[in-house]
């Protein structure tokens, strides 16, 4: 269930609306059931010199066209998103997976920062035919949606963040000492996964999740060398500050969800209210007891925020 708190802050003259989330049961997601993220065919778009991968799905009779772009963490693949979270969210929305230049099957070259990924979004989308979107990001893909909803406030609706944070600024609490270092190896065995995308004690979840993830039978290659050094060096310049974004939140009006767990050891949850503070039209959805990954380990629930925060006007 959920429980609404007003809290006043003293940086703005409104009140923020801060939905704790209180998940009582995990829903029962049966590791062997075939959902259709797992087989929807991979699709390329020719854009410029650079064919995109992408998957799509979008259920019949939709009220709201408006597709939603997936953009993804760093390393991240479309295998790499939870099927669970995915096909829940497409039984309501047009949803759009998304890889950029040089990730997974690709082509082209890796982008050097956030500006030049949000560029590849937009110019994507609008090949594709959509003039209007809404974006979803996970961790660096959470970066890539503050830049592109900068840069194009007349094609992005809304803007969901999920396991992000904000530019680096003075006041930014720094990631857990180990977490970059995992993130780097090659594999991530169990107790990796559990530890970069789950909270403590959530074996259980971070076992379905990883079974879900891999019912996928024709996989994306896995994001080579120069992407992935190319991705540090753009994950460090936003984190640290040297992009500019922190400072230009306030310039962006769309309306933000900003979905947190409280044990996030990439972005410690000081960081979620820092990042709410510089929005002008935002509210934060905090999942208790979870970690980078709240989508992953409650994706039913999540999935369902979301589909909420779409649905207002």
């Amino acid at each position: 269930m959920t429980q609404d708190i007003a809290h006043p802050v003293s940086s703005k003259a409104h009140w923020m609306t801060f939905r704790a989330i209180q998940v009582t049961r995990t829903s029962e997601l049966e590791s062997t059931h075939m959902t259709n993220a797992a087989t929807v065919e991979t699709r390329h778009l020719k854009v410029g010199s650079v064919s995109y991968a992408y998957r799509e799905l979008r259920p019949s009779g939709l009220a709201d066209p408006t597709p939603v772009v997936f953009l993804h963490r760093f390393r991240g693949t479309l295998d790499d998103w939870d099927p669970a979270f995915v096909d829940e969210l497409a039984q309501t929305r047009h949803v759009i997976l998304f890889s950029d230049a040089a990730v997974g099957s690709s082509t082209g070259t890796p982008a050097k920062d956030v500006d030049e990924k949000a560029r590849n979004v937009a110019a994507f989308a609008r090949e594709l035919g959509h003039q209007r979107i809404d974006v979803l990001g996970f961790s660096m893909g959470g970066f890539v949606c503050q830049a592109i909803a900068l840069q194009e406030p007349q094609l992005v609706r809304k803007v969901i963040l999920i396991g992000s944070g904000p530019g680096g600024n003075a006041e930014t609490a720094p990631p857990t000492d180990i977490v970059f270092g995992i993130a780097l190896k090659e594999v991530y065995a169990f107790d990796d996964t559990r530890y970069l995308f789950f909270a403590e004690g959530r074996e259980r979840e971070t076992q379905a999740s990883i079974d879900r993830i891999g019912l996928r039978k024709d996989r994306e290659p896995v994001v080579g060398e120069p992407a992935i050094r190319t991705m540090v060096d753009l994950i460090s310049d936003f984190m640290g500050g040297q992009t500019g974004h922190y400072d230009r939140l306030k310039q962006l009006k769309q309306p933000v969800l900003i979905v947190a767990g409280d044990r996030d050891p990439f972005f410690p949850l000081k960081n979620t209210w820092l990042l709410y503070r510089e929005l002008s039209n935002a509210q934060v959805a905090v999942y208790p007891l979870a970690g980078h990954a709240p989508h992953h380990q409650h994706p039913v629930e999540v999935a369902s925020h979301v589909d909420e925060f779409l649905s207002r006007r």
